[in-house]
């Protein structure tokens, strides 16, 4: 279906896995069977397909924001990457209006999908974080020039609890846009996240910790053709478990699990003065 093919290049699109398809051409494509089907059974399979869409998106932009619940002092930084990656179960995978139930959807072909991007933080003092983290790579050129779909998250954590002998506990609060060239554009996609971070260390071996969030999503879908706008949101619970290994100075390497609506996996490696 070609509108089966819109929705697995936008996932692609967002996972930069295939940048060298006509994504004009397949907007395009998308609007020639809205119209050829009076907009019904394109609707049904809009309405059917966006939810898990978004719920990947959410997974993405709300994992691996933290390994610990420790704030920096104040200018101490980190920087690292990380590579977040999401099972798919068969209760994503979509059943596709007029196939008899056979499963699809942008996530029908895929069992699990890894995200690697890039995080910092910088300490502002009196117990905050600024936080930030950036992915994105070319899916376009346009008059001799790569144009990126972008991903760009800011956050703040804040120490509720800094405390040497008792675990420490943070919240944290982030923001996410995901941004593509004008010309493939298909609407807006935001996140929110809100998190409750608990760890407790073991210095200069581990940190254990742990946490439970919310992650709240947007996309607006635009059917230009038909001069139509159809807006969705997500929310889906997060509960997340982990360690970091913290034994080589300056040097850290972290994995956690994620849990809730959605399984997954999160590993980290960087450096941090704090």
């Amino acid at each position: 279906m070609k509108f089966k093919v819109f929705f697995t290049i936008s996932l692609l699109l967002f996972l930069c896995l295939a940048s060298n398809v006509s994504f004009s051409q397949i907007k395009a494509d998308l609007e020639d069977y809205y119209q050829a089907y009076g907009g019904k059974s394109a609707k049904e399979n809009l309405d059917a397909n966006v939810q898990p869409l978004l719920e990947l998106i959410g997974f993405y932009t709300g994992g691996g924001m933290y390994n610990t619940a420790k704030t920096h002092g104040i200018l101490g930084v980190d920087v690292g990457v990380k590579a977040i990656m999401m099972v798919i179960s068969d209760d994503v995978k979509t059943d596709w209006a007029g196939t008899g139930g056979v499963k699809g959807g942008p996530l029908g072909d895929y069992n699990a999908v890894p995200l690697p991007l890039i995080q910092a933080g910088v300490g502002l003092g009196s117990n905050l974080e600024l936080m930030g983290r950036f992915f994105s790579a070319p899916i376009a050129e346009s008059n001799g020039k790569k144009e990126n779909i972008t991903l760009l998250g800011v956050g703040v954590k804040y120490g509720v609890i800094q405390s040497m002998v008792l675990p420490r506990v943070s919240i944290i609060a982030a923001y996410h846009k995901l941004s593509v060239p004008v010309e493939y554009d298909f609407g807006d996609v935001s996140s929110l996240s809100l998190d409750l971070v608990v760890s407790k260390g073991i210095p200069f071996l581990a940190t254990f910790y742990g946490g439970i969030g919310i992650d709240k999503s947007n996309m607006t879908v635009d059917i230009k053709q038909i001069s139509q706008s159809f807006d969705y949101s997500s929310s889906q619970f997060r509960g997340v478990v982990g360690i970091k290994f913290d034994f080589i100075p300056l040097v850290y390497a972290n994995v956690d699990y994620n849990f809730g609506a959605h399984q997954g996996l999160t590993l980290g490696l960087g450096l941090s003065l704090r």
